[in-house]
């Protein structure tokens, strides 16, 4: 009954000599992703709100507005910067951990870094660090149970993320790091029902636990108190928001490895849960030379919780009336990549919703739950693709770990490429793009984070 207590002592143990050269490398290309996933959705309606929101309500300070000319405190610049990072959906994800921890984890170590003025390297050991929380967390939580109960994973386990993150900024002693965690676990929130009508509070949940978790620190920094069993104790976060949680499992630390060294890129701007059938779809019709117009039916097949998330329910899925609505159904990603050959941005819009060619193709699609597959969850989001052409050929595709896992991993200059696209049409330069890309990929040398965000600030 002390799980807490550990957890808190051993990151309050690590400094930067303890990280390995992959998960260093692994934060800087996390970062690099992050930066990316925020700019494209700058002008998004949810982060122009979200933003102006944050502009109106919290006070002036020294963090970066990512792409504005605003400095914010640091729940303020965490609660628009979180928010933007999450609203495109391509943001990093873990699939044993449950959910996205770079639009929460990497907001609060770029406000904290400027709030305290940390090194590089300072930063990314926050950021290991944050990863390593939330996807331990993840873990022990038995996620699915919380999908199941309606809860965003991201969201709940984000907030212990962002809080541990802040503690470690701050440098704060044992007690004070367990006391972050205590009062994080008050604030702990995200429901799904967003799914049912394209709304946009799924986005919301990345900037509210990236505050939540600066607010905690602050607080206990300050002297505030929070239950030093709040992971596990008998009203606990485990206790009361999962089932058959496995708290044995936050010691369960893998000789030096961290959890970010497994973290899945995205490369299609859409939930995780469709990466796979996209795969499947792309790899059909090239090498095999389909035409859309001339397919008979496909079937999809995902395991339960995938299922339950992007093939339910059916009037929402098969009838997207938005970018969200879109973002999140298994028929309508696989349609658009059956008849555009790719999935970024640009496929993901309140526009591409109303295109007559997709509803028409969607009408031959179908989506269900198989059995078989579950097996395979959460390890990896596995997808079966099957494709029948009115002339009687039958094709089908199995997809196990999608493009960005680390078992089929994108490279390196495949993440900075992915920036390159994303940020395209926020008015970035050349130049400027170069010199983020650079910076990051050098901040183990950099005396001051401040630097480093100054080219964040404004496009």
């Amino acid at each position: 009954m002390r799980e807490t207590i550990q957890f808190a002592e051993r990151y309050s143990a690590i400094d930067y000599e303890a990280l390995t050269p992959r998960s260093i490398e692994m934060a800087k290309q996390c970062i690099i992703d992050y930066l990316g996933c925020t700019y494209a959705a700058f002008s998004y309606d949810s982060s122009r709100i979200a933003r102006e929101y944050a502009v109106q309500n919290y006070s002036r300070g020294p963090c970066t507005v990512i792409g504005a000319e605003e400095k914010l405190v640091p729940s303020g610049a965490c609660f628009t910067n979180g928010t933007t990072g999450h609203a495109a959906d391509l943001d990093d994800c873990s699939n044993e951990g449950g959910g996205h921890p770079g639009v929460i984890i990497i907001p609060v170590a770029l406000a904290m870094g400027e709030y305290v003025d940390l090194s590089g390297k300072e930063l990314l050991k926050c950021i290991v660090i944050g990863y390593d929380t939330f996807i331990k967390i993840g873990k022990a939580s038995n996620y699915q149970s919380l999908f199941d109960r309606g809860f965003h994973p991201t969201a709940l386990l984000g907030m212990f993320g962002a809080a541990m993150t802040a503690a470690r900024a701050l440098d704060l002693n044992l007690e004070k790091t367990a006391n972050t965690l205590g009062i994080v676990g008050s604030f702990v929130a995200g429901n799904l029902e967003c799914y049912a009508d394209g709304s946009y509070t799924k986005r919301l949940h990345a900037g509210s636990a990236s505050s939540a978790g600066v607010t905690a620190a602050l607080l206990a920094e300050k002297g505030y108190t929070g239950p030093k069993s709040i992971l596990e104790g008998p009203r606990g976060f485990f206790h009361a928001y999962c089932e058959n949680a496995r708290p044995e499992l936050l010691s369960a630390f893998d000789n030096g490895v961290f959890e970010i060294e497994q973290v899945s890129f995205k490369p299609y701007a859409c939930c995780r849960f469709n990466q796979a059938g996209i795969d499947a779809v792309l790899e059909l019709f090239s090498q095999n030379e389909l035409d859309y117009k001339k397919v008979k039916s496909i079937e999809v097949e995902l395991a339960r919780t995938p299922y339950e998330i992007v093939g339910e329910p059916e009037e929402v899925k098969f009838h997207p009336r938005n970018a969200v609505d879109c973002q999140f159904s298994a028929p309508y990603s696989v349609a658009i990549a059956a008849i555009e050959k790719k999935a970024f941005l640009e496929e993901y819009t309140n526009k591409s919703a109303e295109r007559q060619d997709i509803a028409e193709l969607l009408k031959k699609i179908t989506v269900r739950h198989n059995p078989e597959l579950d097996r395979f969850f959460p390890e990896s989001f596995p997808t079966r693709v099957t494709i029948a052409m009115e002339d009687g050929r039958s094709y089908s595709k199995e997809v196990r770990y999608p493009k960005g896992d680390p078992e089929n991993p994108l490279r390196e200059d495949e993440v900075v490429q992915k920036f390159g696209r994303a940020v395209a049409a926020s008015g970035l330069s050349d130049a400027r793009k170069k010199q983020i890309v650079e910076s990051v990929f050098s901040l183990e040398k950099a005396a001051n984070v401040r630097d480093v965000a100054a080219l964040l600030s404004g496009c």
